[in-house]
């Protein structure tokens, strides 16, 4: 009958495709992966091209961004990208690692990496060699080969920090929220919300906000982290964390730009961060993790795995510790410099290091395992990483293709 659900024809009987669908667009995506081995029927429903725009999608691989150690600060950086991929398959992926597409069609040749979020990924591209200058921006989807040019912030302070929120489970529009500040270590005095629907920057976000209790004055108390600002977008808000007169917080923001709360960074209720060596935010499961690294004593490096259980009570719970000497494959960390957090998987209990700028480590939380999966050579040296979870929908968002 005309207008009718397709039937389904053995994966669950009875039941048609599209309400089946619906109900697997709010499973997790590593439980609909998984689905995939129940039969051929369970296979051939989710891997279809027109179900799999509706499905939430496991995280694939890891986007590397290199650049040549060797150049000097007169020059553009020679930036390059490649792919890791975390899966076993017979078949390649239909992506292009390296986005020469992007260099091709708009004739840049210098992007970099600034966010990646839900399948979309933010570039910045700049033409003269300065860290604290970018032109416009440019948000792509992989998957698809499309991109979007997003315009410069009317507002320009020395040094800004842009991220990106996409959900498109809630809507296939994306936002860029933009953090103004005069220099390092300066308060912020300007916060900017661009939105792909009317295409536009909106004004000083912090000059309309109505700020009371604990986020009174926020932007006057608190300072980006300057060596790690990324941030984790999950549950549609933005996390980022911020320094204040005493210790670190993680602030909360919308996607219109308001700050929403403020949460305690696990393990620092004391204000205690003598021993602290870095803190990394992500996204995994659904949940907010915190990775920290504390220097427990000169023998002692210990790295806590946190996730943040109960939003509304800021519930931290320690999900996993491990002692960084214990494990051979680390080798000497006596300078913990030489040891970044990079990214925490979003479907599974595994952490992602960047170990003396040459070797990507993975720790298996479950298993208790370590293992190098990548290694850089060459004079190349990896600089920042970004998540591939493929969004298989095109958006009309996303002005040109490929």
């Amino acid at each position: 009958m005309e207008g009718c659900s397709k039937k389904s024809d053995g994966t669950v009987p009875g039941l048609p495709d599209d309400p089946l669908i619906e109900i697997l667009s709010h499973v997790p995506a590593k439980s609909v992966c998984r689905f995939k081995c129940v039969s051929k029927a369970w296979h051939d429903l989710i891997t279809d091209p027109d179900n799999r725009k509706k499905l939430p999608q496991a995280m694939q691989g890891l986007f590397v961004e290199t650049a040549d150690s060797e150049v000097d600060d007169t020059k553009l950086a020679s930036i390059s990208f490649s792919f890791i991929d975390l899966t076993v398959r017979s078949v390649p992926m239909d992506i292009d690692p390296s986005f020469s597409f992007l260099m091709e069609r708009t004739g840049i040749k210098t992007f970099f990496f600034l966010d990646s979020c839900n399948g979309l990924i933010l570039f910045g591209h700049r033409q003269e060699p300065s860290y604290l200058s970018a032109g416009t921006y440019m948000v792509c989807n992989p998957t698809t080969k499309q991109w979007s040019a997003v315009p410069a912030c009317g507002s320009r302070e020395a040094l800004s920090h842009t991220y990106l929120a996409f959900d498109p489970a809630v809507s296939s529009h994306f936002h860029l929220v933009q953090f103004q500040m005069p220099d390092v270590d300066m308060e912020i005095v300007s916060l900017h919300v661009y939105s792909s629907e009317n295409g536009t920057w909106s004004q000083n976000q912090i000059d309309e906000q109505k700020e009371q209790g604990q986020l009174e004055g926020w932007h006057h108390q608190f300072t980006l982290e300057v060596l790690d600002f990324r941030c984790a977008f999950v549950n549609g808000f933005l996390h980022l964390i911020v320094w204040g007169p005493d210790r670190q917080h993680i602030l909360v923001v919308d996607i219109q730009g308001e700050a929403r709360r403020m949460i305690t960074v696990p393990g620092m209720a004391d204000g205690n961060q003598t021993h602290n060596i870095t803190c990394y935010l992500g996204q995994s499961q659904g949940h907010l993790h915190c990775v920290t690294v504390e220097s427990a004593d000169e023998n002692n490096d210990k790295l806590s795995i946190w996730v943040l259980q109960n939003y509304d009570t800021q519930e931290w719970v320690l999900k996993n510790t491990m002692d960084l000497d214990s494990f051979d494959v680390f080798g000497e960390t006596e300078d913990l410099n030489e040891f970044q957090v990079v990214d925490i998987h979003q479907d599974c209990n595994v952490v992602f290091f960047l170990q003396e700028s040459c070797k990507l480590t993975t720790y298996d939380m479950d298993r208790k395992e370590v293992s190098v999966i990548a290694t850089f050579k060459d004079r190349k040296d990896p600089c920042d990483f970004a998540r591939y979870v493929p969004y298989f929908s095109e958006s009309s968002d996303l002005t040109n293709k490929y």
